[in-house]
């Protein structure tokens, strides 16, 4: 089946036939479905090129095709062929700076304005020729065949157009344009007004945001200033006295020292862990990246926790590895970041259970994660608790997020230490991924590999 429909052409010799072409136009491009604005701009286009085809080409043709398209689409296809002199330069007369003596010019570049696609063959001397096309609505069937047999049966039908008649006609086109375009200013100013108002509310927003700021700021000088500093001095103190008088306090006295010690430790735990998030959040936590030793900050973390451990009858154990492995980081900030992962492993297994800390270097990063190829220093820990349920890994580094297990009391913290270690982790280039083995929980620690030790 042929792709391309040629339907009709109309002789350019005297004015009136500038009037039947614009009809024609609009007959063809209303049959084929395009909306009112749009014949609107295809006839205006029409008009002035085929104008300039009579005035200055000394009359010529017009013919009106539907083509098919590369891209499956249809166009209503226009060519205005003319045998006059012809424009000795196509690319002037289109620049933007061009100066038209005759009008002819003006008329070209708003035409092509108008159209999807515009071209012009002109040589001087040998006539010019102009196609311009219009996509053909999706929204309309597919133009065959029969709609062109049809088309041009309902053209032989119609009446040339008379002055008068088509001076009707154009005057209803340009009423029902003006008429949308009030309605599309009418919708604009709508717009506007709701734009308007946006932006009033994120104005409000951002000024609450920078008061927010403010506060916030206000409250963690305070809290450093006020609540931090006195409980430092405080387990300072409750230290002096487990040292001076632990030797001649009852049983019970001796109770309530290690209760306020415990007390104590567990308000400047969530404390740090409090200021640690907010400064994250607000981009003031800062860290280093120099080079060391896996084994030996995993090996401080261990200790840290092997009092907890010890209470609980928790094994913690270091799997192989290669004791020269390297990692680039913080090592103030990596050894938190194990403390608490640990900690948390420690609280969450049953007594009797083990805790395994294992180190190694992988090239490929986390499935899902930001991070790029390796190499990268790993430390995973490995618990044989009751695990993370899948639907609430997402939430587990989420602040105040506290899982609890059946069979086991809710665990006592700020729900902040896990977030925490996730923003340093990040800090330091890496990551902190979590993921339930099926017999437990398992967090790694993402740290960038430090080469050879020197």
């Amino acid at each position: 089946m042929p792709s391309n429909y040629p339907l009709l052409t109309v002789a350019l010799r005297r004015e009136h036939d500038l009037l039947l072409v614009r009809q024609r136009g609009r007959q063809i491009s209303q049959f084929v479905g395009f909306s009112n604005g749009d014949i609107t701009r295809i006839t205006t286009a029409l008009s002035e090129i085929a104008r300039n085809a009579l005035e200055y080409g000394d009359g010529g043709s017009v013919a009106f095709a539907v083509e098919s398209q590369a891209s499956n689409g249809q166009d209503l296809v226009i060519r205005v062929v003319d045998s006059g002199p012809g424009i000795a330069d196509v690319t002037a007369v289109l620049a933007p700076d061009f100066k038209s003596r005759t009008g002819m010019g003006i008329g070209i570049k708003g035409s092509r304005a108008l159209m999807d696609r515009f071209v012009i063959t002109s040589a001087a001397g040998h006539g010019t020729t102009i196609m311009m096309a219009k996509a053909l609505p999706w929204s309309a069937s597919r133009f065959g065949g029969a709609d062109a047999s049809r088309l041009a049966d309902e053209l032989a039908k119609m009446t040339d157009a008379s002055p008068f008649g088509e001076l009707q006609t154009q005057n209803q086109a340009l009423l029902n344009t003006l008429q949308e375009l009030t309605r599309r200013q009418t919708e604009i100013d709508r717009l506007e007004g709701v734009a308007n108002d946006a932006r009033a509310l994120a104005d409000a927003a951002r000024a609450v945001a920078d008061r927010s700021f403010v506060v916030r700021e206000r409250f963690m000088a305070l809290t450093t200033h006020e609540l931090r500093t006195p409980l430092n001095a405080i387990m300072g103190y409750l230290d002096l006295l487990d040292m001076e008088l632990s030797t001649s306090l009852s049983d019970g006295q001796l109770d309530y020292l290690v209760r306020a010690q415990r007390a104590c430790k567990h308000l400047v735990g969530v404390t740090n862990d409090f200021l640690d998030m907010a400064q994250g959040d607000a981009g003031h936590l800062s860290v280093a990246r120099h080079q060391g030793l896996a084994q030996h900050v995993m090996t401080e973390a261990s200790a840290l926790v092997a009092p907890q451990a010890a209470a609980r009858g928790i094994t913690v154990r270091f799997a192989e590895a290669n004791e020269r492995l390297t990692y680039l980081g913080d090592v103030n900030r990596v050894r938190q970041v194990l403390v608490n992962v640990l900690g948390n492993a420690v609280s969450f297994t049953p007594p009797g259970g083990t805790v395994e800390v294992i180190a190694s270097r992988v090239t490929e990063p986390p499935p899902g994660g930001a991070l790029t190829a390796g190499p990268w220093c790993i430390i995973r820990v490995e618990d044989t608790g009751p695990g993370i349920p899948t639907d609430k890994l997402d939430h587990v580094f989420e602040p105040f997020v506290q899982l609890s297990s059946d069979g086991q009391a809710t665990r006592k913290g700020s729900g902040l230490g896990l977030t925490v270690s996730r923003q340093l982790a990040l800090l330091m280039g890496g990551d902190l991924t979590a993921a339930s083995t099926g017999a437990g929980a398992a967090f790694t620690l993402w740290l960038a590999e430090g080469g050879t030790l020197q």
